[in-house]
């Protein structure tokens, strides 16, 4: 006899993480990107690896002025991160288990960790894999507890932030009535607004830690395998 399949699934559904869960996570791959941003920026000197709207103004204004050099490494960095989407797409949609990303992009960082002792290496190697690496990592996880939340992305963090704080606390405070059945939880406020903060102090501590040592980029790896350790171990949905 076969099973009717117009039936709904009774397998009970996985609770959902808590704030602290979800805070736990975006503050760790927030301070992977940007100690890595602020890493390869010092080695390579006002190219980002991951941060493509500056790169792109700087691209557009290079090939207006025809600065064939600056505008190849820009380039080059856009053109990876765009292939480095592209991947995770592509494993997001085939792989039972799509954070195997993390985990490459913790293996791509240990090669650049020991690449970019040489800076001969610094353009060719490390601002290609680093660009390569953050693109998979902006496909990987974007939503917490139903949150969507870029980690790689500040700027749209700073708005949601924005938005949701006027929502929860000024509307309301305002017109009740009108904003109460609209008011945004705790988590639309709390995740986008410690994304920024937490990427503002881990930009400061990168820059810190590169005048004390050149092996800076194993932190995050360790980070992103804690991180990974947590999702494939965690009983919380995301």
């Amino acid at each position: 006899m076969t099973p009717d399949l117009t039936q709904p699934s009774t397998l009970p559904a996985r609770p959902a993480a808590p704030l602290s869960v979800l805070l736990r996570r975006v503050v760790a791959l927030t301070f992977v990107v940007a100690f890595v941003e602020v890493t390869v920026y010092m080695d390579v000197g006002r190219i980002y690896p991951g941060i493509m709207t500056g790169n792109t103004v700087q691209f557009g204004r290079s090939v207006a002025l025809s600065q064939w050099e600056n505008a190849a490494l820009t380039g080059t960095a856009i053109g990876l991160f765009f292939c480095g989407c592209m991947c995770a797409s592509l494993i997001r949609r085939y792989m039972k288990w799509p954070y195997w990303e993390l985990l490459l992009m913790a293996a791509v960082l240990v090669v650049v960790t020991f690449a970019r002792l040489s800076p001969s290496l610094h353009h060719v190697v490390e601002l290609p894999l680093v660009a390569l690496a953050l693109g998979m990592q902006g496909e990987t996880l974007a939503r917490f507890g139903g949150v969507s939340l870029q980690t790689l992305v500040v700027t749209n963090n700073m708005v949601k932030f924005s938005d949701a704080f006027i929502g929860r606390y000024v509307a309301v405070w305002l017109d009740r009535s009108r904003f109460e059945a609209k008011r945004p939880a705790l988590k639309e406020v709390v995740l986008p607004g410690a994304a920024w903060f937490c990427y503002f102090v881990s930009a400061m501590f990168g820059a810190v830690i590169e005048h004390v040592s050149r092996f800076g980029l194993l932190l995050p790896v360790i980070v992103l395998l804690l991180t990974v350790y947590d999702l494939r171990h965690s009983r919380y949905a995301n």
